[in-house]
């Protein structure tokens, strides 16, 4: 039997906030997560291109319309701090 070995180095992850976010990737992310919040009702049900885009940035659940509202907003609030603190820094 062949086995098959997979170099996940290239693996496209999703956008979401992670320690290593550069200041380009956390700018992309806030974009990303400011037109989801503008253009998403969690309360109907959600299109195609809307779940893809939710799972872009990271989010996998969305059946429950609170819990989404949240996570959009902490994911937001977590890239906006983080940004700032890497702005800091340079």
């Amino acid at each position: 039997m062949k086995t098959q070995h997979i170099d996940n180095s290239k693996t496209q992850r999703p956008l979401g906030y992670r320690e290593d976010s550069t200041i380009l990737d956390l700018q992309i992310l806030i974009a990303k997560l400011k037109q989801i919040c503008q253009d998403i009702d969690p309360y109907t049900e959600l299109s195609l291109s809307m779940k893809e885009s939710l799972i872009d940035v990271g989010i996998e659940e969305f059946h429950d319309p609170f819990a989404l509202t949240n996570q959009l907003l902490f994911m937001t609030e977590n890239a906006i701090e983080k940004l700032a603190q890497l702005k800091e820094e340079i």
